[in-house]
């Protein structure tokens, strides 16, 4: 790993977990030349089916990182619409036109994260310099730290144990964080919602045969969720919750071919679709009382998680690491000291549960608890976007806007 500049604060910066938020903070701190060791407990990387779409604020820090253009060069080229569908009927009740963006460089960004996480990975080790040491098998079981450095205690693989020090540890690693354990134990403020999260990509000629594309949020007390292209050659994302608590996963699986038979179009039967691959997860809204404690700090879904409708999950860690990584920049090139990290703890802290705690809540409640006959009269979102239809430059600008992230996909 190459030496840090003489005058710096601090040598390098320890980062447990290499997700997208480790990932992608590693990478942005190398391009300052600030060093940095990822430990991930995992033997390779984490790949599971997780968000997939991502509004314009983060789509520009993809472009900061030089990891748009990769992005963009194996992702869907174009995402012509949301909507959102009573499942009564499957018709619509309100649309976006996506393609008033295409032009935009900073245009949504739709690619599962499973794959941005590999384009990230393969940047920290082609594009960094040396800067950014990777280690796998490295399972983080403490943390500690004194008035001049930090450090961690991990398991490897053959059970031996190691204790890595830094001057700072970054926890982002994921909403079972082990670095949030350490310093607040099981305490994680916040909701368990009464449901259990079905999501799956598949594969069904029924949504070209019907016209479908794009993003369809489904509005039913019982079949909510969200059913979206993801990918060239018919692949499809099919996510729902299902609001019987108590069941094992077996026992969730066997009720999938109801759920999906009411919210596909067609109504299909289990042999007329086929399913690639099924994740199954409670979903939560909570956050950490501290996003720093003392040398060790929390970014991304170890700090804070919410429930998937809106997309807010993985947009909050991307921005949690931009506002981070700024801070440190101007740390260790003696533009600021230590307290700056401080303003990115509470700043980030107040964002989510000011504006992404809220409207991720009522991103929920509008798929599983609005009455679709009444939506348009009552719920507030949808009178705005048929305001904001009758005008294609206000559309355009509210869809380039930072507030996109209301109804970014996940």
């Amino acid at each position: 790993m190459a030496a840090p500049q003489a005058s710096s604060p601090f040598e390098k910066i320890l980062i447990v977990g290499a997700g997208p938020a480790g990932l992608l903070l590693a990478l942005l701190l190398s391009q300052q030349n600030i060093p940095s060791v990822v430990l991930e407990s995992w033997p390779c990387l984490d790949t599971r089916l997780r968000a997939v779409q991502y509004g314009v604020p983060a789509t520009r820090v993809f472009r900061r990182a030089k990891v748009l253009e990769d992005i963009r060069r194996i992702s869907i080229p174009k995402f012509p619409t949301i909507c959102w569908r009573s499942v009564a009927d499957l018709e619509k009740i309100i649309e976006i036109d996506l393609s008033l963006t295409e032009s935009e460089v900073d245009r949504m960004t739709v690619l599962p994260l499973g794959e941005i996480i590999q384009i990230l990975y393969r940047h920290c080790l082609d594009h960094a310099n040396g800067l950014i040491e990777v280690k796998f098998n490295h399972k983080v079981t403490d943390v500690g730290q004194n008035e001049s450095t930090a450090w961690v205690d991990v398991e490897l693989e053959d059970k031996s144990t190691e204790r890595i020090t830094a001057p700072y540890v970054v926890g982002c690693d994921g909403a079972s964080s082990a670095v949030r354990r350490a310093l607040f134990g099981r305490h994680w403020p916040g909701e368990t919602f009464p449901y259990r999260f079905v999501v799956q990509q598949l594969f069904y000629d029924g949504f070209e045969k019907h016209g479908w594309d794009g993003g369809n949020y489904m509005i039913d007390p019982d079949h909510w969720g969200l059913i979206a292209r993801r990918g060239n050659g018919g692949l499809w994302r099919v996510t729902y919750g299902d609001g019987l608590t108590g069941l094992t996963d077996e026992e969730y699986l066997q009720r999938r071919p109801a759920h999906l038979k009411a919210m596909l179009p067609g109504h299909p039967d289990p042999d007329q679709y086929t399913i690639e691959s099924t994740n199954l997860y409670r979903i939560h809204n909570r956050c950490a009382d501290k996003f720093r404690v003392g040398r060790v700090i929390l970014a991304g879904d170890a700090a804070h998680i919410c429930n998937p409708m809106g997309g807010y999950g993985a947009m909050s860690a991307i921005l949690d690491v931009e506002g981070l990584v700024d801070c440190f920049i101007g740390y260790y090139h003696n533009k600021a000291g230590p307290e700056i990290l401080d303003i990115y703890a509470k700043v980030r802290r107040d964002i989510f549960l000011r504006y992404v705690d809220t409207r991720s809540r009522k991103n929920l409640d509008r798929v599983a608890h609005t009455d679709p006959k009444t939506a348009l009269e009552k719920d507030g979102f949808f009178r705005l976007l048929a305001t904001l239809q009758k005008d294609e430059k206000s559309m355009k600008d509210f869809l380039m806007g930072d507030g996109v992230d209301v109804i970014a996909l996940v």
